[in-house]
């Protein structure tokens, strides 16, 4: 299936795998290679793989290995790589073929989020890992398949040393991953980068190390600094908290993802746009929030006046499209004919019956935004009644009064209790924010 697919379909779409086509400074490749032979005390690997080798800059320590094989899809990224005699490269898809009985899997894999894969070669993918014995969610994000695809091309006491993304250690999506190397008994180090290795990729990097050998169980957490020195810590988070759990949402007080109609350009219009097309307000059009980072921060509610000033005034996308009821006006007819076919290239349109025709969410008592810097993301009282759209979530008071329940979440420490999600940047996911709601 997986060799039909290598033909028929991009694994990642190619938009995307440009991209995520990101070269690995050669400071990290050194310290990569030096953290590898300090977990193996010895000069040499037998054999070494990488999959998704790019330049083969991991391939230019020949006096580590014995021999190197560096799997790539793009030939552009080696056609004028200088190997070494005791390296080479193969043109293919790094998990389309089995590789076992490597010593060391090192690398750089490409960091694509799941929703940008082709489905079925991801399907392909999943289930060629579930018969090996690793049942991974759908939403897992292409590092976290490069990784088990590591994991599972290593001998038994192999090694693994992979610069990925440091989410995967806390996040939901690469659970069963996380359980299974548990289940296997392996040690983890997983090292973040205080600095900024990567400025274009949102996301903080991390050296993540699985030994094999080492059937202590332990995981080890710490920070690499800009001097190269290791600083060991006791939890994911960085500080002496733990990590917030995962909570489902209750019944009353919780929060929600913001709405995700497939495309905000389509979905989610300005107001030159609105008027463009002659939609009119909150028949055809309803108030959205795609964002709260330009929303003052002393400013505690959205109000009408403000969704205005800092909104509509702006040229922000903040009309939300009622494309989701039954009957719909001649003039928002109109306006979802001149999107033509470009709907096609969101999978969550795809997937309905009638593409434009989304699930509506109901309208919160508070927003929140899901990355932030400093101690707490920004909250402000919904007055305006807008919907919660993409990275903004959406909090449904229950009980609480809205007021006191915006003041109680400014007042929490969300920042010693997350994972830093890129630099000074810091995301919490929903189901955190749900675990704080629960005990409010």
């Amino acid at each position: 299936m997986l060799s039909y697919i290598a033909i028929q379909a991009s694994k990642m779409k190619d938009v995307h795998l440009a991209s995520c086509q990101i070269e690995t400074p050669h400071e990290v490749v050194d310290l990569a290679w030096g953290l590898a032979r300090e977990a193996r005390e010895r000069s040499k690997f037998k054999n070494v793989i990488d999959f998704g080798a790019g330049d083969c800059r991991f391939a230019l320590r020949p006096e580590y290995f014995e021999s190197y094989l560096g799997i790539e899809r793009d030939c552009s990224r080696f056609q004028t790589a200088q190997l070494p005699p005791n390296a080479r490269v193969v043109l293919g898809d790094a998990l389309e073929k089995n590789y076992v009985d490597f010593d060391l899997c090192i690398g750089n894999p490409p960091y694509v989020r799941h929703h940008h894969l082709d489905k079925d070669w991801r399907s392909a993918v999943l289930h060629d890992f579930a018969q090996s014995g690793v049942k991974l969610k759908a939403t897992a994000n292409a590092f976290v398949l490069f990784l088990t695809k590591a994991i599972l091309s290593t001998k038994d006491d192999g090694l693994v040393v992979q610069v990925i993304p440091y989410e995967w250690v806390t996040r939901p999506s690469a659970l069963e991953l996380r359980n299974f190397i548990k289940n296997e008994g392996w040690s983890v180090t997983v090292l973040r980068f205080a600095a900024d290795i990567f400025p274009k990729v949102l996301t903080t990097a991390s050296i993540t190390i699985i030994d094999k050998a080492n059937k202590a169980g332990l995981w080890r957490f710490g920070i690499i600094h800009a001097d190269g020195a290791v600083e060991y810590v006791s939890s994911p988070s960085g500080s002496t908290s733990e990590v917030l759990k995962y909570t489902p949402r209750s019944a009353s007080t919780f929060a929600l993802r913001g709405l995700s109609p497939g495309g905000q350009e389509i979905f989610v219009l300005t107001e030159e746009e609105r008027l463009f097309h002659g939609l009119s307000r909150r028949t055809d059009v309803v108030p959205a929030i795609t964002s709260l980072r330009n929303f003052p921060s002393g400013k505690s509610t959205l109000d009408e006046k403000a969704f205005i000033q800092y909104y509509v005034e702006k040229g922000r996308r903040c009309w939300l499209i009622q494309s989701h009821a039954e009957k719909l006006s001649a003039q928002l007819s109109q306006y979802l004919l001149t999107v033509q076919d470009s709907w096609q290239k969101y999978s969550t349109c795809t997937a309905r019956a009638v593409w434009y025709r989304y699930k509506p969410h109901s309208v919160p008592e508070l927003l929140i935004a899901s990355g932030f810097i400093g101690n707490t993301p920004k909250v402000v009282i919904n007055k305006v009644k807008a919907v919660a759209v993409g990275s903004v979530y959406a909090v449904f008071s229950g009980r609480h009064d809205p007021s006191v329940l915006h003041k109680q979440l400014m007042s929490y420490d969300f920042r010693s209790k997350v994972v830093s999600h890129a630099n000074n940047l810091n995301k919490i996911e929903v189901n955190q924010l749900n675990s704080v709601l629960e005990h409010i």
